[in-house]
């Protein structure tokens, strides 16, 4: 059957194909630009694949159809065999038994009737019954290469209780069905054990027992009627199809020559009239379709606005003219202004960086002079008060801050102007870290800090800006502990990243947290938040953006993964290579 559905799909195929190429060859669909053909070709393509897929699946169902009435046939014949069988088996004794009593075998046996049955049955209609067994005591019973695997397949699976196949054999198709037949307790007098016993038709038992493989029936039925009825099937529907395919084009054609095309030839007359120059147009009178009625409508009323659009066109172009010139001296005059105010915001941003530079610098050098000094007194070793050394500590301490702090501006300031650089050279990471722990390990201490700093094996060398390198370090070190209460943790560490073009930094601590909404501002210049209603935490809100600034500098990329209370985690990636921004000095 399924040869019979391409034979069919290929037949269909051919007979539309052909009618197609007609047209073609004529060469109406490929040169003809007409709307009413342009509406025809695609109705009928859609038509076709629509009715195609219909065949189909019409095909496939009633396929499916003639294979369930074959199988309902082959299960109804097996059936009724296996009950004479059955009834031949339960009766073997009474039919061997002569009127006396005495056992008087007939030849008459459940496998003879069978076999008989089937003979007569194939002489009637056609179809050919077989009683098959792998090891046949009659020659007959042996199996062809078909039945031979489907016994194969019992043998296997004692949960298969048919098997269907259809198959072709000198180009006639037969819809093959076979059952197994297995033993039960009438067929053991015969076929059961001992095994080499002879039974009461001279054969030898072959020692079976219950639910073993005896055989199976094999019925053959020609599927001739079924391939007929879906052929003829399929020539309807074909020709059903086909009538439907030219009542459409028909029925397009007329409705869109009628309603659509020659309203549009004639709408095209006006327009070619209007295009000419002629705006004496009137189409009152216009009979169409109801949108193209409204397009007619349209374009009527624009004929008559713009016969009068026409009459005062020059005047309107002068004064269009004269208020454009206007407005082109206005934009004049705002760029010669917007030039003017950008020159002046670029003053003020140059005079701001260099104030906030000459400021930073002149800093530098007393706050550098008092921390030298309050180190000289701090290695004394007597104090005549036991006060003046804690003030000491604290003289230079907050001038450490403060130089801190000014440098950070300065740096800002450079990178603002553009005149703060990079000075490659091969960095080690584990220098650079262990340089940082050195310097704020004492600040760590003092707060009671637990502070830890590790490198990872294999981390490569890097090509950096070694001191930039050492700044981001140290103010994302330097915020985690000022931010961490007494008794808390801070964690420098550098590993590989994900992408094996960088190396990643992070620094951890269990502080006071950031909010998800603040995050985004933290890396802002003058910006510190505060988890508390009132400023808690001194600082001039540079260390974060410095470190954004310095890192981007590297072409690297900052991140931060935070909870309120639970603590923040700096992300500083770093590439391995040579950055992409900023010069080598």
């Amino acid at each position: 059957m399924v040869s019979v559905f391409f034979n069919e799909s290929f037949f269909l195929l051919v007979f539309y194909s052909a009618s197609f190429n007609v047209k073609i060859d004529r060469g109406v669909l490929l040169k003809v630009k007409k709307l009413k053909y342009q509406l025809i070709i695609p109705t009928v393509i859609i038509v076709f694949i629509l009715m195609s897929i219909n065949i189909v699946l019409v095909f496939q169902i009633q396929q499916k159809q003639a294979v369930n009435e074959l199988k309902e046939k082959g299960l109804a014949l097996t059936q009724q065999l296996d009950s004479t069988w059955e009834f031949l088996s339960i009766n073997q004794h009474r039919i061997n038994t002569s009127a006396k009593g005495d056992f008087d075998f007939k030849g008459l046996n459940c496998s003879t009737a069978g076999m008989s049955i089937g003979v007569i049955f194939a002489e009637k209609n056609g179809y050919k019954i077989r009683y098959v067994n792998t090891n046949p005591r009659n020659p007959l019973n042996e199996p062809d290469p078909f039945e031979k695997r489907v016994l194969e397949k019992f043998a296997n699976d004692t949960a298969i209780d048919s098997y269907w196949e259809l198959v072709k054999e000198e180009g006639q198709r037969y819809f093959c069905y076979v059952t197994p037949m297995r033993i039960d307790e009438t067929c053991l007098e015969c076929h059961g054990e001992p095994a080499g016993e002879m039974d009461i038709s001279g054969y030898a038992k072959e020692g079976m027992k219950i639910g073993d493989l005896a055989g199976a029936i094999s019925i053959t039925m020609p599927t001739t009627i079924q391939d007929q009825a879906l052929v003829f099937n399929m020539f309807w529907q074909c020709m059903t199809f086909t009538l439907l395919i030219i009542g459409c084009v028909l029925a397009i054609y007329y409705f869109v020559t009628k309603r659509v095309t020659k309203p549009i030839e004639h709408l095209e007359t006006a327009v070619k009239q209007v295009g000419e120059g002629d705006l004496n147009v009137d189409l009152q009178n216009f009979r169409a379709a109801e949108e193209i009625e409204g397009l007619a409508d349209h374009f009527n009323n624009m004929a008559k606005q713009l016969k009068e659009l026409y009459s005062d066109l020059e005047h309107k172009v002068e004064l269009r003219t004269s208020e454009l010139g206007k407005a082109n001296e206005q934009l004049q005059i705002k760029q010669i202004q917007l030039e003017k105010v950008n020159t002046l915001l670029k003053e003020d941003s140059q005079y701001k960086a260099d104030f906030l530079a000459m400021v930073s610098h002149e800093l530098r050098t007393p706050l550098t002079a008092i921390i030298i000094f309050a180190e000289i007194l701090l290695k004394k070793k007597r104090f005549e008060d036991s006060s003046e050394e804690q003030i000491l500590c604290e003289i230079k301490e907050n001038s450490e801050v403060l130089l801190h702090m000014i440098n950070n501006i300065l740096d800002l300031a450079r990178l603002e102007t553009g005149r703060n650089s990079l000075s490659i050279e091969t960095v080690d990471l584990v220098d650079v870290i262990n340089n940082v722990e050195c310097v704020i390990r004492p600040l760590a201490q003092r707060n009671d800090i637990h502070l830890t700093a590790r490198v990872e094996r294999g981390v490569p060398l890097i090509q950096g800006d070694y001191e930039k390198v050492r700044r981001i370090i140290e103010n994302l070190a330097g915020n985690a502990i000022k931010f961490t209460p007494l008794g808390g943790k801070v964690n420098i560490q550098a590993s590989l990243a994900e992408d094996p073009h960088y190396v990643k930094i992070t620094v951890q601590d269990d502080g006071i947290g950031i909010s998800k909404e603040n995050q985004a501002h933290i890396f802002e210049k003058f910006i510190q938040v505060d988890s508390s209603s009132s400023r808690q935490y001194n600082g001039s809100g540079l260390g974060l953006a410095l470190a954004k600034e310095l890192t981007e500098l590297h072409g690297g990329v900052i991140s931060v993964e935070s909870d309120l209370n639970k603590g923040s985690t700096f992300i500083v990636l770093l590439p391995i290579e040579r950055p992409q921004r900023g010069d080598a000095e």
